[in-house]
């Protein structure tokens, strides 16, 4: 009976603990767009625009991340380790990872390219400067709740 209890007791913590990761991330991204949208000042016909291809380009560059992480990280660490591998199994996840990094860069070439069509250069690199402000303040906000 205890087993049973702690079982269900445990699903309903899991359960309650990726509800609120879910309702963390999209708070964030609500953030993110409102931190955004007040750097770039975006008139409605820009904003209109912009966010689809913005969201798009996140879309495409978190599953790049996903398959750089799931796919190398995951396999290196059942492997035993960076010291576990041999010479042509490091050679050949390095080789991954290069393509990957580059897939990231010419996302985002193709992404500044199509920004570039409907907004300004100003605004586009006022987008790159905002998204790395956006971070550093969520970091600084999550380390001194850390702290606390």
């Amino acid at each position: 009976m205890k087993k049973i209890v702690l079982i269900i007791l445990l699903s309903i913590y899991i359960q309650y603990t990726y509800a609120q990761k879910g309702k963390r991330s999209s708070k964030i991204k609500a953030l993110k767009i409102a931190f955004i949208t007040e750097k770039l000042d975006l008139t409605k016909e820009e904003a209109e625009k912009f966010w689809p291809l913005y969201n798009e380009y996140q879309k495409e560059n978190n599953k790049l991340y996903r398959q750089e992480k799931q796919h190398i990280k995951t396999k290196i660490k059942a492997a035993g380790g960076i010291n576990s591998l041999t010479e042509e199994e490091a050679a050949t996840y390095l080789d991954l990872l290069k393509k990957i990094k580059v897939s990231h860069h010419e996302i985002k070439e193709k992404f500044y390219k199509n920004l570039l069509n409907f907004l300004s250069a100003k605004k586009v690199l006022q987008l790159e400067i905002s998204e790395h402000e956006f971070r550093r303040n969520l970091m600084k906000k999550l380390r001194s709740k850390k702290k606390k």
